[in-house]
């Protein structure tokens, strides 16, 4: 039957529905809907509550488990003032910044990473063992460490001027070992920085010079050096993983803490 038809059809049945369907029995026909509404709101409550109540379990371990690490752990605040950073607190946010300022070099160093990327990474200490006695077997190696990079993002920026570079980072879990992958020099600290849309497309589209394996290898083991010199290194690799887990673990909690509320 066509699509008219059927519309046809329709407009002819109406009116003998209308003639056999008596009031009573509309009258009665309500009941049942009503009592299917009211089943359909306690089931909705009760799945409500289920949700509260896990929540509230899966809170409550994760405030006994880390009670005592509400505070920044000594080793983190150790490396913070060896090494003169101090971190610019993000709450509720996965990214992270430490920053200092070094009066020799009169440079500002500021280096980003996001907690959750790096905290949520996999780390297996048996393939790193077993990955470090084929270090002749390279496929075996790429494939091993291909998930476990995570972006972080060093920029320096020079007092006097302002001007600025952005070294794009990749940090190896497994190694505990930071790799360039391309370096870009700003105007300003505000042109490698600003979070607005339009500065985030203007370095979308920035030239970013040559991969940075590209490079003559004197540049690269120069530009190394110079990241060593300022304090990118395996000690740093160790306190972005470790701040990582405990911002994470924070975020997380205070993330469970507003599910609750919103399940109440």
């Amino acid at each position: 039957m066509s699509f008219r038809l059927l519309g046809y059809s329709a407009k002819i049945a109406l009116p003998v529905a209308r003639r056999v369907v008596s009031r009573s029995c509309l009258r009665r026909g309500v009941s049942p809907s009503i009592r299917t509404l009211t089943s359909t709101s306690n089931a909705w409550n009760q799945h409500r509550q289920n949700v509260s109540n896990i929540l509230s379990s899966e809170l409550k371990i994760e405030q006994e488990a880390f009670s005592e690490q509400e505070q920044l752990p000594e080793a983190l605040t150790s490396f913070l003032t060896k090494n003169k950073f101090k971190i610019i607190e993000t709450p509720g946010k996965n990214e992270a910044q430490i920053t200092k300022t070094n009066g020799e070099t009169k440079e500002t160093i500021n280096v980003v990473f996001d907690v959750a990327q790096i905290a949520n990474l996999p780390y297996d200490t048996a393939i790193n063992e077993q990955t470090m006695t084929q270090e002749n077997e390279e496929e075996d190696f790429d494939e091993s460490f291909a998930d476990n990079f995570a972006n972080v993002n060093v920029i320096v920026t020079k007092d006097g001027n302002s001007s600025t570079l952005s070294f794009e980072l990749l940090l190896n879990l497994q190694e505990g070992t930071f790799y360039v992958d391309s370096v870009t020099p700003y105007k300003s600290t505000k042109d490698a920085t600003d979070q607005s849309a339009e500065a985030q497309m203007n370095r979308e589209l920035l030239y970013h010079g040559p991969p940075f394996s590209n490079l003559d290898e004197e540049l690269q083991e120069s530009l190394e050096l110079y990241l060593e010199n300022r304090g990118i290194n395996q000690e740093l690799a160790s306190f972005i993983t470790s701040y990582s887990e405990f911002k994470e673990n924070n975020e997380y909690i205070d993330w469970l803490s507003k599910m609750k509320s919103f399940f109440n």
